[in-house]
């Protein structure tokens, strides 16, 4: 792809590309200087084409820069957490043969004397949630990265007029689609490393007249803490959603805020392999039909495979694993340099999760494969034993593995009995022996940095492993 985002911010011309909390506007063509300036650090540290660089992303001008740097001068680049801490930094550094390490404050300096070089057609990798404890590097290409920005452009009311913010991080699939969808149509990007949990983030959606907000579930868990209906924001046109399913609660306030705010709201289904986003739940369905992830993105296809046979599903409500494909679509994992060099090219994700195609034209996610235990030769899907409790009125979060189901009540009352009602539950309706599960009481949910539930921090507090435990017993 000629056109490539990254590589024509100039034809923009002086249109605002980045606005600072400050105020100052950096305009495309400012934009494209700065990234190609950048460049010159390159020569001086002895990085090549094609040779890895990491970044530690904040939401700032630095790391904007940095990026579109590496996408227009051919060096693959490795998006962190800022955060990441060092004994997790060093192994990533050795495994993928990183040359330079660029922090945020744009200060570069050679990590490796490799002079490793990966496959041409190699542009970003990007870690996987890790909520599993198992994160990988997805590969990602220039055109996957465009394609995924152009379709994300052709189902939302994108316009050049458009004031974006930064409520999610630039490390992280969605909040970098944000990015590149709006560079993509000339639109303006509002950098800031507040979240919606800090009222400087709503004085700065009023002062800039911010016209659109991108949220995963903890965001909507907390806007509806805040109250967020009652917030005077007369410049927000639409809002959208992905990052995880919606809990039932939050589903009912998602549609009271379009209602209420009187302005779309679009639910999304996406995951890291497919550069962001993978369906779309058009706004006219919300009401009805929030419960389904709708439809591919315009150039992407999404079709059922059965689990065993992987044969294809055309028959509507039967269950099978959600299959998508489209040009978004990773060149592959990567854990080690070997793999950087691969030249494979995925035909297809298979996402990983089981859904249903409705009468109705919408898929519908059922549950996760991986969210599957076999416990004494008995599958437990965890996704429908969540929905089994919460009918009988109890909010939890379930995990585990195949010789131990955790199940995590959500309850702020520390008198509460809800896990020994539970508990009985598991023992004397379901049938499982007490050494086969473990219920826990928590007074809220472990989140990862991306706002996915942290599942595997709950199995570690259920086995007694070692946690770091922050405020209402979240892990951070």
């Amino acid at each position: 792809m000629n056109l490539h985002f990254a590589k024509n911010l100039q034809r923009f011309g002086e249109q605002t590309a980045l606005l600072l909390p400050d105020g100052t506007a950096i305009s495309y063509l400012k934009l494209a200087q700065l990234a190609d300036h950048f460049a010159q650090r390159f020569v001086q540290f002895d990085v090549w084409p094609q040779q890895v660089c990491a970044l530690l992303c904040r939401n700032n001008l630095t790391t904007v820069v940095a990026y579109l740097c590496c996408l227009r001068h051919q060096r693959p680049l490795v998006l962190l957490d800022a955060n990441l801490p060092q004994s997790q930094l060093d192994p990533l550094i050795r495994q993928l043969e990183i040359a330079v390490l660029i922090d945020d404050l744009g200060t570069m300096r050679r990590v490796s004397a490799s002079a490793f070089r990966a496959r041409p057609d190699l542009a970003l990798l990007l870690s996987t949630s890790g909520s599993t404890g198992d994160p990988k590097s997805v590969m990602l290409s220039l055109d996957n990265l465009h394609s995924n920005a152009l379709a994300i452009s052709r189902y939302l009311p994108l316009q050049m007029s458009d004031v974006a913010i930064t409520a999610l991080p630039l490390h992280y699939s969605y909040g970098l689609s944000v990015l590149n969808s709006h560079l993509l149509c000339g639109a303006t990007v509002l950098l800031t490393d507040y979240s919606v949990m800090n009222k400087e983030f709503w004085q700065l959606m009023r002062d800039f007249a911010v016209n659109s907000l991108a949220g995963v579930p903890f965001s909507y868990k907390m806007l509806k803490t805040l109250r967020f209906e009652r917030l005077p924001l007369p410049a927000l046109r639409y809002m959208t959603q992905a990052g995880g399913p919606l809990s039932d609660d939050l589903r009912q306030y998602v549609q009271l805020l379009a209602e209420q705010k009187q302005i779309p709201v679009y639910l999304m289904y996406g995951q890291t392999e497919a550069t962001a986003r993978i369906a779309w739940l058009r706004p006219e369905y919300l009401a009805d039909h929030a419960d389904c992830i709708g439809e591919p993105i315009p150039g992407g296809a999404l079709l059922l495979r059965d689990v065993e046979s992987r044969t294809e599903i055309t028959e509507a409500n039967l269950e099978g694993e959600l299959v998508y494909q489209g040009p978004n679509v990773m060149l592959g994992y990567a854990q080690n340099s070997a793999d950087l060099r691969s030249n494979d090219k995925m035909a297809e994700l298979a996402t990983g999760d089981l859904a249903i195609l409705r009468p109705n034209g919408l898929f519908q996610i059922t549950g996760r494969l991986k969210r599957m235990l076999k416990i004494q030769g008995k599958r437990w899907q965890l996704d429908q034993l969540e929905t089994l409790l919460q009918r009988e009125r109890w909010s939890t979060v379930c995990t585990g593995r195949d010789d131990l189901l955790v199940v995590a009540v959500i309850d702020a009352n520390a008198e509460s009995t809800a896990a020994a009602a539970v508990s009985d539950y598991l023992h004397t309706t379901l049938l499982l022996h007490p050494s086969l599960f473990k219920v826990l009481l928590v007074r809220d949910v472990p989140y990862t940095n991306n706002g996915k539930v942290h599942y595997h921090a709950l199995l570690r507090i259920a086995t007694g492993e070692t946690l770091t435990e922050g405020p209402g017993g979240s892990t951070h």
